[in-house]
């Protein structure tokens, strides 16, 4: 038998075993400490690279010039008010900001933000109120050429802090408003910094609580300690690994807490089954060798195959495509593989050396007829549990029927509940925190939500719909450096062209979406100045040209309006300089730029305006792509498209979720009407990336479920040689998995009114089948045990092994559940529920399935719980004559 060998090793080479395990130690803590440089915190970033939302932002970041996945992308000042003067507050604030722009640098004295932009790097995008309550969206632009340049100098992202601090102190003194700092950058950063928050709140709780639960289990100081101490170098030595294989995929961060809790919670779980088991021995009358052997000789068998159940659970989720759970799948089956070789080789080691001394300040002599713990409140506590669990035992045996009923009639409800309840996709929301996710709200509240993370469509044509040429010096005929115009092709702008069939698509898209009732927000197509200017001045048939440009950003979407705000002062100022030479000297310099602002407007001049502005919009709103985005010149074809889709509500609100398969219909019908002209399309942006996500994964999770319950019940077939322990003990987990999915929802959802995330039902099924295995192991083991190795009968096998585990799973299930519980501590809603539902279902397999339920299936199933193969069956001892129980 492998543990009879494992056993008589441990103790003949107990002295090198613990030699290599401080080795190890040694060599592990300083990449341990590295570990958190190698995470990732960017749902972008969790999907495969194969999938089509991501090959869409990939077109994106190859064709569009000045383009990103998302407008939140770029940091974002959300400034709330409550009326027309907290309004003029807000204005002010931002034209303070943009005066003091230069302030901001980096050591060096370069600036971080574009100073060159008129009025300033400040921009406002929109406003969602002029008389309040409202908020005040503000676009924050970085110096481009350090953006651009990937200078090692500025991360936007690590740079929150410091723009933070900036904006607090030149809003220092203003009242009535109340200023957030969001964005992409923002909500990175603040993810990341409150996922090492929880780790610094959840890592002291979590081993606290096993040490005062350890404590009162074994009323021992040093034994207390002894499992945590030991997990810890397990974890330890999981993090220097885990440092390793950041550097071959994506990991994120969510690992890194889950993994401290599963190995605390498992690991310390199989620890103190070795040492309950060792003192069990020695209370039996054994000499330390002989009791330390029999511990790991019997234990063993049983944290080993109970392992083996958590690590094929989360194994499974490697196959995964979703980075996140794929690369979590592997990190915590690693981790449960090093904690259980942690307790098979270390813990009993450490005993080898201390033997009972580990109970101190109570020894072996306690627990003698004569000894302390016969007497006072050592013998109340002792025996406590003892009458407990053999009540517990009798009460399952006698009304077993009853008992299986009741779980039954118990499951039916639950499993409607877990099957039909809606669950949020919003992976973003549910990870956001602090001052970046109270902006995000703030938007919410007052604006479309969608507005920050619309969809996009982008489509290639074989067509070229438009060229882009550098701008010529008209004195020269020179072209002038960064400056350049578009000029629209036939194939875009004739009639039944592109641009007429774009129009048709959206519109097709909104009445699939729902017409009137429809969620889909403005869309925002490629950008024409001069059909701008035509709506404008039908507008204001006697506006002055000031009054038509400023209808014309009044009139455009923020993202629009945002460059439109930057381009319009500096074109002025181009035109400024071209005519001011042919006005008289002391002509007032309101006539100059009045004429210098109507040449904008002036379509119809042999020079217009129009293809620079449109150049200068569309690229830097990325609405067109083509070859000039990576040519040396800057000059080349347009052959790319994208429209932005903003939702009313939420982006990856459960509505605006099945907006996105309104959008994919429409886009799959455009692209089959129009094969001849259309070459590819791609529907991508952070909700579309998850709405995809989640469709695949979905299915893929069916194949991962399905495949841990049929590997979890071949282990149990080849260690218990049963043909019906595996199907009862999937089955009993799988009821628990449905309470625990049911009162998740009801505390998340009807409860607080929350949501629950979409990805929290398919782990925790996952998890579940191996980690609450755990218990059922345990016990199923030692009943077998008793039956085969003990020749007792069936009942009275069942009934010595929850008498004789009932006390051990009980404070090995506190103790996981009160690990995972831990999670609940968490600024992070996603996380929350993980600790929750985890904690919940850890505790009710503990104290109810494993202590009730398992024992009265068990009891009905009577001698079918040993039918199975003949030739796996060992020679077993005479059983004793059936107890009446």
């Amino acid at each position: 038998m492998i543990f009879d060998r494992l056993a008589s090793g441990i103790v003949r080479h107990h002295k090198a075993i613990l030699a290599i395990w401080v080795v190890v130690l040694l060599c592990a803590v300083p990449l341990a400490l590295k570990a958190a440089d190698v995470m990732k915190y960017d749902v972008n970033d969790m999907a495969g690279e194969d999938s089509e939302s991501v090959q869409g932002m990939e077109v994106i970041s190859n064709y569009f010039p000045g383009s990103s996945a998302d407008i939140s992308a770029t940091p974002i000042i959300v400034i709330q008010y409550d009326d027309a003067d907290g309004l003029a507050s807000a204005e002010a604030l931002i034209n303070k900001l943009n005066q003091e722009a230069t302030g901001f640098t980096m050591e060096d004295g370069t600036y971080k933000l574009n100073t060159n932009m008129q009025p300033g790097p400040f921009v406002t995008a929109t406003v969602s109120s002029e008389t309040g309550p409202g908020v005040m969206m503000v676009g924050v632009m970085y110096n481009q050429s350090l953006v651009k340049g990937d200078d090692p100098r500025l991360s936007v992202t690590d740079d929150t802090p410091e723009l933070r601090q900036f904006i607090k102190d030149v809003s220092t003194g203003t009242e009535g408003l109340e200023v957030y700092l969001t964005g992409t950058p923002a909500i990175n950063y603040d993810t990341m910094t409150g996922a090492m928050s929880d780790i610094q709140k959840i890592d002291p709780f979590t081993i606290l609580l096993i040490l005062i639960l350890v404590g009162l289990f074994f009323r021992s100081f040093i034994t207390s300690a002894t499992p945590p101490i030991t997990i810890g170098v397990a974890f330890v030595l999981v993090l220097a690994m885990i440092f390793f294989l950041g550097n071959l995929f994506d990991i994120f961060f969510i690992t890194e807490i889950m993994l401290l809790v599963s190995m605390m919670g498992a690991g310390c779980d199989y620890c103190i089954f070795i040492i309950a088991r060792y003192r069990e021995e020695l209370r039996s009358g054994k000499e330390h060798e002989a009791a330390l052997h029999e511990a790991v000789k019997w234990a063993g068998e049983s944290i080993a195959v109970s392992g083996a159940s958590v690590i094929i659970g989360f194994g499974a989720m490697s196959i995964c495509s979703f980075s996140m759970v794929s690369t979590m799948g592997i990190c915590l089956a690693l981790g449960i593989i090093v904690a259980l070789l942690a307790a098979l080789t270390l813990i009993p080691s450490i005993l080898a050396v201390v033997g009972d001394r580990i109970f101190w300040p109570s020894t072996a002599k306690r627990y003698e007829e004569t000894g302390k713990s016969q007497r006072g409140w050592h013998n109340w506590f002792g025996k406590v549990g003892h009458r407990y669990f053999e009540r517990s035992s009798r009460f399952s045996l006698k009304h077993a029927k009853a008992i299986t009923i009741v779980a039954v009639l118990a499951t039916a409800p639950a499993a409607y509940i877990a099957l039909t309840s809606e669950t949020s996709y919003d992976m973003i929301g549910a990870m956001q925190n602090g001052d970046s996710g109270e902006g995000m709200d703030l938007i919410g509240e007052y604006a479309d939500e969608g507005m920050l993370n619309p969809n996009y469509v982008v489509i290639q044509y074989k067509d070229v719909l438009a060229h882009v040429e550098p701008v010529l010096d008209p004195s020269t005929g020179v072209a002038i450096q960064g400056m350049y115009n578009l000029v629209w092709d036939d194939a875009y702008t004739g009639e039944g062209g592109v641009r007429d069939q774009l129009n048709d698509l959206v519109d097709n898209i909104i009445e699939r979406d729902g017409g009137e009732n429809s969620n889909i927000g403005a869309v925002t197509l490629p950008f024409e100045w001069s059909l701008a200017v035509a709506d404008a001045v039908s507008q204001l048939p006697e506006g002055t040209p000031a009054q038509i440009l400023d209808l014309i950003v009044k009139n455009s979407n923020a993202e629009i309006a945002q460059i439109l705000n930057m381009s319009i002062p500096m074109l002025t100022n181009y035109y400024v300089k071209m005519i001011e030479s042919e006005f008289p000297e002391g002509t007032p310099e309101e006539v100059i730029i009045g004429t210098a602002q109507g040449m904008l407007i002036d379509v119809t001049s042999p020079q217009p305006a129009s293809p620079m502005i449109d150049y200068i919009v569309n690229s830097n709103c990325g609405l067109l792509g083509g070859s000039y985005a990576s040519s040396e010149t800057g000059s080349g074809d347009v052959t790319y498209v994208k429209l932005s889709i903003p939702t009313n509500e939420a982006s990856m609100a459960p509505r605006s979720m099945e907006s996105i398969n309104m959008i994919s219909a429409s886009v799959d019908e455009y692209r089959a009407d129009n094969t001849g002209l259309v070459e590819a399309t791609w529907i991508t942006g952070t909700a579309a990336v998850m709405y995809e996500v989640s469709n695949v994964i979905s299915g893929e999770f069916n194949n991962i479920e399905v495949l841990v319950i049929v590997l979890i019940i071949i282990l149990l077939f080849v260690v218990m040689r049963s043909y019906t322990i595996p199907i009862r003990s999937v089955l009993t987990i799988l009821m628990s998995i449905c309470w625990t999915l049911a009162i998740t929802h009801i505390v998340f959802v009807n409860i607080l009114g929350g949501e629950v995330m979409w990805l929290v039902p398919l782990i925790l099924l996952v998890i579940c089948l191996g980690l609450g295995m755990d218990y059922d192991i345990l016990l199923t083991t030692r009943i077998k045990e008793n039956v085969r190795a003990k020749g007792m009968s069936n009942d009275e096998a069942i009934h010595q092994a929850v008498l004789h585990t009932g006390s051990v799973i009980t404070i090995c299930g506190l103790i996981m559940g009160g690990a995972f519980g831990t999670l609940m501590l968490s600024s992070m809603e996603m996380l929350q529920e993980f600790g929750f539902a985890l904690c919940f279902a850890i505790l009710v397999d503990a104290l109810v399935v494993r202590t009730y339920i398992v024992p009265a299936v068990m009891h009905l199933l009577g001698d079918w719980n040993w039918k199975g193969p003949k030739f796996m069956q060992p020679k077993e001892p005479v059983p004793e004559k059936e107890q009446e129980i």
